[in-house]
């Protein structure tokens, strides 16, 4: 957690409030990756593991190409396969050929991969919960709004 109590400390000296918001902004983006990172550590994963598990356990068709999980997380073909490569050394994923276009590869959880993510979306709950738990329901959707304005701003530059 040292790491953590840098990140809170720095950039005290700028005043400027546009500035002073967009570092406040990515300070807390630093620290929750690192909260989240020790979190997933200890099941053996990272994020972007979590997030092509939990694209897959939501997914109703139960496979997907490669193609399709890349885009949804945008991030390249070469990162979403060795994405894939690693989970299915771990036993979670698997892949198979596409029925209507065997050169096309998917993606499928296996047993243990739906066991797995079933588990750890209940911790990110948790998580996502006791992290939160510093704001009340009111302030937690207040700044749900404002997010959604500076994202919805940043979409228009």
């Amino acid at each position: 957690m040292r790491k953590l109590e840098k990140l809170a400390q720095g950039y005290r000296w700028v005043e400027e409030v546009a500035s002073k918001t967009i570092i406040e902004i990515k300070r807390t983006h630093e620290m929750l990756e690192e909260v989240f990172d020790s979190y997933f550590h200890e099941y053996g994963i990272s994020d972007s593991k979590f997030n092509v598990l939990v694209i897959l356990y939501k997914n109703p068709e139960k496979s997907m190409m490669l193609s399709e999980i890349g885009e949804r997380m945008l991030v390249t073909k070469a990162n979403i396969t060795g994405l894939i490569d690693r989970l299915e050394r771990q036993g979670l994923v698997r892949r198979i050929r596409d029925d209507m276009d065997r050169r096309k590869i998917r993606a499928v959880m296996t047993e243990k991969g739906r066991n797995f993510t079933a588990e750890i979306i209940e911790r990110y709950k948790e998580w996502t919960a006791k992290i939160m738990a510093t704001l009340d329901d009111r302030e937690k959707n207040q700044l749900i709004g404002i997010m959604t304005k500076l994202q919805n701003g940043l979409v228009n530059l």
